[in-house]
């Protein structure tokens, strides 16, 4: 009972409108100092700092600051506009073909920054004035690059996907291979929408881009797009952890913006340094304080309390996931992903694997639920940065989001119950 205050106690300083580490971190020492003047003192106080550190000395949370710093050299460099063009080359002539080129970039923009805030950022600063100067609806216009941007954190590399893996002790490159089948279905599931709702509206049509204009923008993408192949084949055939690969990524963004490009200044890498390390800061103080959170619920059998109590759904077990999907997307609308994540993975894998789920299984399940929370207010950090670069009400884009977010919510929901989507090649990739 005292570990379900600690709970409510984080949601409501959350709630107040106090930093997410913060309010970790204080409820979790308030329950270490209750404890230790009401019952006996069963968690050492020096337990709280040593849990904190714990917490980001590991190898693979290298990989957060590393990402970063590849996703702003490559914004600071001008490769997404290049992608933008080559996707505009590609699918610019179908119907709706300027929404089909925001659906497509932040397809290709996902291979290489793992963000979702990120990308929804650069393809609506670009796209969405485009589109609007064409005829097509400021609320649509934005929907599209917001419900798009899920990608990313999806398809490889994927900053929440290291997280994850560090907090629950799960192999961070399986994790990636695991996200790419459920990335693809999703972009699907979008450009499907994208054109059904285009042809319905009779959104306009582009002029299809000539064969030598087809041919150079292929060729000016040709390079950015190895990126990500290069991070996935480095950890696929062993040369390479994830946080080596994030380190590969950085210098190969470094080379095309300071050698092939030139577009690349020594201040603009400072500034994008100083980005990342100011990401880095905040992200770890959630991790850190995370840590103890987990230790505490371990501590407590709290996962294993939530598995007793939920027991007699054993013989249902397709209404435990729902149910658990149900309260990770109600968690999402009011709270951000990651520390929805890094409070509740604790507790709900260990529930989750009773069932006989693998942990990956879980883990893509989790990540693909709580990124769509990115859409939905009110929090909702996606739709407030893509209203920011795009001028475009929140209310407005919230009113054209619901197509795509069924159709994101159908790739989740098979994704849940169909585990071989999620497996299915990290096995085939990692156990030959």
């Amino acid at each position: 009972m005292t570990f379900l205050v600690l709970i409510l106690v984080i949601f409501v300083l959350v709630f107040a409108g106090m930093h997410v580490a913060f309010a970790i971190g204080i409820a979790s020492l308030g329950y270490i100092l209750f404890d230790q003047v009401f019952q006996g003192g069963r968690t050492p106080l020096v337990m709280f700092a040593q849990q904190m550190f714990d917490g980001v000395n590991s190898f693979s949370v290298l990989a957060i600051p590393l990402f970063l710093f590849a996703g702003l050299l490559m914004s600071a460099s001008g490769i997404t506009e290049r992608l933008i063009t080559f996707a505009s080359a590609l699918v610019g002539h179908l119907r709706g073909g300027l929404a089909q080129v925001g659906v497509l970039s932040n397809l290709m923009l996902a291979g290489m920054s793992g963000s979702a805030i990120a990308d929804a950022a650069a393809t609506s600063t670009v796209l969405v004035p485009q589109m609007k100067r064409k005829g097509y609806p400021a609320g649509f216009s934005a929907a599209v690059m917001a419900s798009a941007s899920m990608i990313g954190p999806i398809i490889p590399p994927s900053i929440a996907f290291i997280l994850l893996g560090a907090i629950m002790n799960i192999s961070v490159g399986r994790l990636f291979i695991a996200g790419v089948i459920p990335g693809l279905m999703m972009f699907v599931a979008l450009f499907l929408v994208t054109w059904f709702i285009a042809r319905k509206r009779g959104f306009p049509v582009e002029p299809r881009a000539p064969r030598a204009m087809l041919w150079r923008a292929t060729w000016q993408a040709l390079l950015p797009l190895a990126a990500p192949l290069i991070v996935v084949r480095s950890m696929v055939i062993g040369i390479a952890t994830p946080t080596e690969a994030a380190a590969i990524l950085v210098a190969y963004m470094a080379f095309l913006g300071l050698v092939v490009f030139r577009t690349l200044t020594l201040l603009s890498i400072l500034r994008a340094a100083a980005q990342a390390a100011a990401l880095t800061g905040a992200i770890m103080l959630v991790v850190m304080v995370a840590k103890m959170f987990g230790y505490l619920a371990a501590q407590q059998g709290f996962g294993i309390m939530l598995a007793g109590l939920l027991g007699h759904l054993h013989d249902y077990s397709w209404a435990l996931i729902i149910g658990i999907n149900v309260m990770l997307l109600l968690l999402g609308t009011f709270v951000d992903m990651l520390p929805v994540m890094l409070i509740l993975a604790p507790i709900i894998f260990p529930v989750l694997m009773e069932l006989g789920m693998e942990p990956v299984h879980i883990g893509v399940m989790m990540v693909i639920n709580l990124t769509l929370g990115l859409l939905t207010p009110p929090v909702g950090l996606v739709l407030v940065v893509v209203s920011a670069a795009s001028g475009v009400e929140v209310l407005r884009i919230f009113r054209e989001l619901l197509p795509f977010f069924l159709a994101l919510l159908s790739v989740l929901m098979l994704v849940a119950f169909v585990p071989a989507i999620s497996l299915w090649l990290p096995n085939l990739v990692f156990d030959r």
